[in-house]
Formats: structure tokens, sequence, C-alpha cells
């Protein structure tokens, strides 16, 4: 299955426990069938019980059954890890991929608007998927272990879940980032 609708390919993250399914943040489908991409602290290097929940969304527009705990989960295993740039290639089984063009921090501007869809408060058990509308504030260099990496600041407050959420240029449907706290 092929998302055209951007918010479609946008996943909450979890592991499996003794006690359910624990919310870790946000994932979204990239354009190879059955990868994605989330912040590589998301999954905590990881991936024993690691599951994508399938979205039960036809669209961000309906409505949103917080009361419904019932999830269809799915196996996921660490493909690729990058930790200098916290961010992590999932692989799935699920015969899914995206639309979106995976592109850099380089193709906005400061004072550009990007969206972000992601799973705020998912380290409380809540799994609603929520869009942000925002600008880039600046473009930074953030040193980790002696390499410089590209990010930017958003003018947005992030929340504990919404970590591995992409950062769309919707009108070029863009992914120039990923959403690391």
């Amino acid at each position: 299955m092929i998302f055209h609708d951007i918010s479609q390919g946008v996943f909450s993250v979890g592991r499996i426990t003794p006690n359910g399914v624990s919310l870790l943040g946000t994932a979204f489908a990239i354009n190879k069938q059955g990868y994605f991409a989330t912040a590589a602290h998301v999954v905590n290097h990881n991936d024993s019980g690691l599951v994508i929940i399938n979205n039960r969304l036809a669209s961000v527009q309906d409505y949103q059954d917080t009361t419904d705990s019932q999830v269809n989960c799915i196996p996921a295993t660490i493909a690729e890890i990058n930790p200098i740039s916290d961010v992590c290639l999932l692989k799935t089984p699920l015969q899914i991929q995206s639309t979106m063009i995976l592109s850099s921090t380089d193709r906005i501007q400061v004072g550009g608007e990007v969206v972000v869809f992601g799973y705020p408060h998912s380290d409380h058990g809540r799994m609603v998927l929520t869009q942000q509308n925002t600008s880039v504030g600046a473009k930074i260099f953030i040193k980790n272990n002696g390499i410089k990496n590209k990010n930017l600041i958003l003018n947005i407050q992030s929340r504990p879940g919404q970590s591995g959420s992409p950062i769309i240029v919707p009108e070029q449907r863009l992914i120039v980032g990923i959403l690391i706290g």
C-alpha cells in the first residue's frame, strides 16, 4: 500500500512488555516498502519487542477515540542506526511506503513553514496523532562525538512521544528532518 496522504504514513512506535504495549514515540513510513524512520533514542538501540502500531485513521481530520486501547502491532527490527545524528531505520513486514521525498534541512529556509505530525504524550499511554504547523526559527550545527550535524530549531513546544516525527514541507511533499526533542 502506498500512502499519498501525509498523515497516514505516521505511526506510533511501541515495545511489547509483560503489561502490554508501552508507547515510545513516533515513526514514519519512507519511500522504501516496509521501512520506517524514527529517532534512535526512541528505540534505545534495542529492538526486543519493538513494534509499529498500525494507524487506524483514514485521515488526521477524523475524531480519534481515546477510550479504544486496542492496537494492531507489527513487529519491527532495527535495520540501521546512527547514534551520532539520532536517526534509526526500522524494518517491518508491513508492505507500505510513502510518496514523500526524503530531503534535507538545506531545502528549508529560516522562517519557512513546516508541519510536524506525531504522538505527543505517548509516555502517558496516549495515542493521538496531532498536526502542528510551525516555522523554522534557526538552522544550527550541533557537535556530537566530534561530528557536526545540521539541525533546525522549530518554533514549537514538543512533548515526549513526538520524537521521531517527520518535519515536512507540505507543498513540496518533502521530509526535511526528524524531530528529536
